[in-house]
């Protein structure tokens, strides 16, 4: 083989295995880890903030987990738990009295009209198996 062909071979070998690094990862704790492990997340908020919206009721969310519909102390609230199961564990053990568990959502009626809250449990209802 050639000096200028094994040159252009070896040149490209070494781009080629240059291509191959990967990334580095942000350090674990830092801000720059919890915003990456976040993006990957969905906010399980969003579908049934979406609906409640279009039932032209006044929402808006509350933290990183909670939906406020209307004002307190009149407006249902909303507590998203992680899963179904926890939502359950969180009522059976009297964590949060009162709540309705649909889904993975907590809802708090407080002193919402019937048709508010059938609005608003027809919302949380979507997408829920079982």
């Amino acid at each position: 083989m050639s000096p200028a062909k094994l040159a252009v071979a070896a040149g490209l070998a070494a781009l080629s295995l240059s291509a191959c690094g990967n990334t580095a990862k942000p350090v674990a704790g830092t801000p720059q880890a919890a915003i990456k492990s976040r993006q990957g997340v969905d906010d399980p908020r969003a579908m049934h903030l979406e609906c409640i919206r279009q039932d032209h009721l006044v929402v808006v969310p509350v933290g990183r987990t909670g939906l406020q519909v209307g004002s307190l102390p009149t407006g249902p609230s909303i507590t998203f738990e992680p899963t179904p199961g926890a939502a359950q564990a969180v009522q059976i053990a009297g964590q949060d009295p009162g709540a309705e568990v649909i889904g993975s959502a907590l809802l708090f009626p407080n002193q919402a009209s019937d048709g508010e809250l059938q609005q608003v449990e027809d919302c949380l209802a979507v997408g829920v198996k079982g």
